[in-house]
């Protein structure tokens, strides 16, 4: 039994390969991991196998959920009560396009590049292995110390419709919930 012959095409970031291919079988330029069409028989395809089964409406959903947090509900009060809802509409509308920018980039490089993981291994592959390494310790960071802030923000929302739910089981009942 020989090894596996992989089919090769070169891009100006490297070799891609995309897998095992039979002597004499060529690739079809609609397979669903390839990034280009084909030219003469060549496909710029997935070195990580990477799955792409979430539709659009899936997608969607996991943003819409990732949008809607605890912070928007507890500190959107002050920005209300100081700056009225102009300046509360312009902040957001800012904000939002700087999130549509980065967004825009990240789906630049996947589609151009996909790999089989999040902005870390992207970070990784387009910047340097320590900038990647360094974006993994920091979302690292950020997801722990977000627990702590989601405590206090139940706590805080849950007083404020009844006085006599006690802090220490509100904290108990979180940390429990995160297990």
């Amino acid at each position: 039994m020989s090894a596996p012959k992989y089919e090769e095409s070169g891009t100006d970031v490297g070799v891609v390969a995309t897998g095992p291919v039979e002597a004499g079988e060529k690739k079809s330029s609609d397979d669903r991991n390839s990034l280009s069409g084909s030219a003469e028989g060549i496909t710029t395809g997935n070195i990580d196998a990477l799955q792409r089964r979430l539709r659009n409406r899936q997608i969607q959903l996991i943003a819409i959920g990732g949008a809607i947090g605890t912070a928007l509900f507890l500190s959107i009060g002050n920005g209300l009560i100081e700056g009225g809802p102009g300046s509360l509409f312009i902040a957001y509308t800012m904000y939002s396009i700087v999130l549509a920018l980065v967004n825009n980039c990240l789906a630049e490089m996947v589609v151009y590049m996909p790999v089989s993981g999040g902005f870390i291994r992207l970070a990784g592959k387009w910047v340097d292995d320590a900038w990647g390494f360094m974006a993994g310790w920091n979302f690292f960071l950020y997801e722990a110390l977000l627990i702590p802030f989601e405590i206090s923000a139940l706590s805080v929302v849950l007083t404020y419709w009844r006085d006599d739910i006690p802090a220490g089981a509100v904290c108990g009942a979180t940390i429990a919930a995160y297990m």
